[in-house]
């Protein structure tokens, strides 16, 4: 799963790398340090792969996306069953990688995006449809619409209802950035540098990771186990971490 978010720093003045950005959770212009994320999940099981912080005048967030999806591939072995995403990443060059590593991915499409040539919204007047088509830069997919949304797949062999089950996992990638702030300090480092920052963000996706494991392996729900850890401290979690660094 590809996603990005804001640590907004609405006070801070001299921390390298802040812009103002639009951010989609709090649909509004947010003063703050972008970080695009790359998720593996199963499911139920959530671990962070990688970061990448977005810089004014740098490489845009898709640029970002590729080289995580290309570490992933080509420095993690990984083999995703679907790569998943919002309307804000489907593009040409993003799909067309996807579809040259063998990998299938699962989307929503913006209603102005090209389909058999001409916007999507205007393919059907139906608001429940799916159909095999193209999109702009020739990419055969299947598209799918439900009521006012739009997904696409270059898996042509699934149903519209298997479509919108799988792109509800997505919805992992929001609960695991939502626990990295509420839980874990994600926004907290006042550091000006943006190494420091970059290291602060590293330690909380591996905290994140340590919270999964045990997670799992006690059956507790993340905030009641961030809520052990913190009280029982350096006795409770540095086994946890420990578990966590034999397992990798």
């Amino acid at each position: 799963m590809i996603d990005d978010t804001v640590l907004a720093k609405p006070f801070a003045t001299a921390i390298e790398g802040l812009a103002w950005v639009f951010s989609s959770q709090e649909q509004k212009t947010v003063y703050g340090l972008p970080v695009v994320l790359l998720i593996w999940t199963n499911g139920t099981l959530r671990i962070p792969l990688g970061m990448r912080l977005w810089r004014k005048g740098g490489p845009s967030k898709y640029a970002l996306a590729l080289e995580l999806l290309s570490y992933a591939r080509n420095r993690l072995r990984c083999r995703p069953a679907y790569v998943l995403f919002d309307a804000w990443y489907p593009s040409t060059a993003l799909l067309k990688r996807i579809r040259d590593y063998g990998w299938y991915f699962v989307c929503r499409l913006k209603k102005n995006r090209r389909f058999n040539g001409h916007a999507v919204r205007h393919h059907r007047r139906h608001p429940y449809w799916a159909e095999v088509g193209w999109l702009s830069g020739g990419l055969k997919v299947l598209v799918v619409r439900h009521g006012k949304k739009y997904y696409a797949t270059n898996r042509l062999t699934l149903a519209a209802v298997e479509v919108r089950q799988l792109y509800r996992v997505r919805a992992q990638i929001e609960e695991l950035i939502r626990v990295c702030k509420d839980q874990l300090g994600l926004t907290g480092c006042q550091a000006r540098s943006e190494r420091a920052q970059t290291h602060h963000i590293t330690c909380c996706l591996v905290a994140c990771c340590v919270l999964e494991r045990e997670r799992q392996d006690r059956r507790l729900s993340i905030y009641k186990l961030r809520r052990q850890l913190s009280c029982k401290g350096r006795s409770y979690a540095l086994p946890a971490l420990e578990r966590l660094k034999s397992a990798a």
